[in-house]
């Protein structure tokens, strides 16, 4: 079972599940909000996530003008009802650009925000911690703090997470970087106040055990309602079960981030394998192909997410 920890500044209990839902599109790039919500279902009542990210990278978060940001919430905000809290990234460059997509969301219906640093060369700790502070003082929203170091240019550092912390309420965070240095102290620097989440193949089922706050990441939510018990019950594993479980998730995670088309057409193409409408990914992006998606499938019945229960929805 999972371990049972609480924080001093979340509400979460435990560790959790934070999935990034596609953002279905129409071939001609138009946006399908009843797909949307339909996705978000299935994130809600079979996987029975805890919480979400809505429009992180896989929800091409990137591609959405500021109009399709607040319809987009606002179809979150009905759709999830209240079950569980909802982040929505409003990350942009510019500060107060991301203030603007941040009151966009809250008018929305948003429960809080996801932000990052800004996506530059010459950022700077106390640049990072008053970006925080300037976007909060404008919409006082409960914080996921994202930390996408590969993008940015600037890792935010367990001292500078901290810091953060400190001046705005953070309740949960996603942390990207991969080496263990970073993941373990960051764990204890910050682990006590907020849950921790990591996602990348070689870092989820390690971090777990290591007692991180959950996980976050591309291809928990192909293996569906198997999913909590899957990554969950790694505390009481078997070491054999473990690598199952850590070769598994490695195989569909390295086909839908680096192997099969160019994110987030791999995932979009998981859903569709699954039943669900992930509809297509937005310019510059292009859709999977026929051998690509050949191989994606071959890929998703060899880690069992295809197999059982799930395979139903395919």
């Amino acid at each position: 079972m999972a371990i049972d920890k609480t924080y001093t500044e979340s509400s979460f209990r435990g560790q959790i599940h934070c999935p990034a839902p596609v953002t279905p599109f129409s071939p001609k790039g138009e946006l399908l909000l009843d797909a949307y919500a339909e996705i978000l279902r299935y994130h809600l009542d079979v996987v029975k996530v805890d919480t979400m990210l809505i429009g992180g990278c896989n929800g091409e978060g990137y591609a959405l003008t500021d109009d399709e940001l607040g319809l987009v919430t606002e179809v979150a905000a009905k759709t999830v009802g209240g079950r569980i809290p909802f982040y929505v990234h409003v990350t942009r460059t510019p500060t107060r650009n991301c203030i603007a997509r941040a009151e966009i969301a809250a008018a929305a219906g948003a429960y809080g925000i996801a932000l990052g640093q800004p996506q530059i060369y010459d950022s700077s700790e106390e640049m990072v911690i008053q970006r925080f502070a300037d976007v909060y003082k404008a919409v006082p929203l409960p914080m996921m703090v994202y930390n996408l170091s590969h993008l940015s240019h600037f890792n935010i550092t367990p001292e500078i997470m901290a810091a953060i912390c400190d001046v705005v309420p953070v309740e949960v965070i996603k942390d990207v970087p991969t080496d263990f240095d970073h993941i373990k102290r960051m764990i204890v620097e910050v682990g006590d106040r907020a849950p921790v989440l990591y996602g990348h193949k070689d870092t989820l089922i390690p971090a777990l055990l290591l007692g991180s706050g959950g996980f976050v990441g591309t291809g928990p939510e192909c293996f569906g309602a198997e999913c909590r018990d899957m990554f969950f019950e790694v505390h009481t594993m078997t070491l054999a079960q473990r690598m199952d479980v850590h070769c598994r998730y490695g195989m569909v995670s390295d086909a839908l981030m680096w192997n099969v088309g160019k994110p987030p057409a791999g995932i979009k193409g998981a859903m569709k394998m699954l039943g669900l409408p992930g509809g297509e990914p937005r310019e510059h992006i292009k859709p999977l192909t026929a051998a690509e998606q050949k191989l994606l499938r071959r890929i998703l019945i060899e880690a069992g997410c295809l197999e059982g229960p799930v395979a139903k929805r395919a």
